[in-house]
């Protein structure tokens, strides 16, 4: 699997004991309970109809210091709820924790599908995004990444996307705003200003075809042949285009790139595979391009 994620905090998701019983853990009833041992109560929002893709817990305590993420306890509290939502409620894409003490918002923090459950991020209570400094430019790159973070969990839902893991986000250090893995394809998100093009494209199919260009001069430039190359989409919604890089000796690549825009900017999605099945690259492309659709 390529990339290595690096999230802004790791913690390993045992299910641990919760202190107290759960009330409600069969779909159709209230999800709620308690851990006396950190004095923490929780209830997923929306009553007995909690179960949905996007599953809000409440957490509450009479002190905010009761909320202490990086420690086993919460953890394995957290780690209990989740099991129990993921039992009750198969169609969950994301849980969110939002903590207050006192009537007074503490932290938000979430896990999600994409991440196989793996991971907690801190969440801005206000504007529900991971959270960026607020100095220039550093402010500017990390919202990129933030809202790579974001578009990638609006997108890759379903059961199309079942293999799909999120393995680079929120990393600096990566060049991608994400990287993701879904079978033997390979995937890359990369958010950029209109403005850093200089005007020179003005339209979705103009900065997909300037990137197939570059990569098949890229190709030729290796001594590698670059053919069937493909064109689906449209410049108002996706616009995809793909070709493969076969040398004359090892496996072939197969690449894809869609772009879409939002606002100002593009968001460019690359992917890749290596290998004989040159479709299985094109199929990947159609069905992130329906997505994307969808999620509009």
């Amino acid at each position: 699997m390529a990339g290595t994620f690096r999230s802004r905090r790791f913690l390993p998701l045992g299910c641990g004991l919760l202190a107290a019983a759960i009330a409600g853990s069969a779909a159709g009833e209230v999800l709620k309970g308690q851990s006396r041992d950190l004095g923490i109560q929780f209830e997923a929002g929306g009553g007995a109809a909690w179960c949905k893709p996007d599953v809000a817990v409440a957490l509450t305590a009479a002190k905010p210091d009761a909320f202490k993420p990086e420690t086993l306890q919460f953890v394995q509290m957290v780690g209990r709820i989740r099991a129990v939502v993921m039992d009750q409620c198969p169609s969950v894409e994301r849980i969110t924790f939002d903590a207050t003490a006192q009537l007074r918002p503490v932290m938000s923090i979430e896990m999600t599908r994409l991440t196989k459950w793996r991971r907690l991020f801190n969440l801005d209570p206000k504007t529900r995004k991971p959270p960026c400094p607020t100095q220039e430019p550093a402010a500017t790159e990390c919202g990129k990444r933030a809202d790579a973070y974001l578009v990638t969990h609006r997108v890759m839902r379903g059961d199309g996307f079942a293999e799909t893991e999120l393995t680079t986000v929120l990393d600096e250090q990566d060049g991608a705003h994400a990287v993701w893995a879904s079978g033997e394809v390979i995937g890359k998100l990369t958010i950029r200003d209109q403005s850093e093009f200089a005007g020179r494209y003005a339209s979705n199919g103009q900065l997909a075809d300037a990137i197939m260009r570059g990569i098949g001069d890229q190709c030729s430039r290796e001594g590698v042949a670059a053919e069937q190359m493909w064109s689906e989409g449209s410049d108002r919604d996706v616009a995809v285009r793909g070709l493969s890089c076969r040398p004359k000796a090892g496996a072939p690549n197969h690449h894809a790139v869609l772009v879409t825009s939002a606002g100002l900017r593009f968001q460019i999605f690359a992917l890749l595979t290596s290998g004989s099945d040159a479709e299985a690259t094109r199929i990947a492309a159609r069905q992130l391009a329906l997505a994307i659709g969808e999620a509009r």
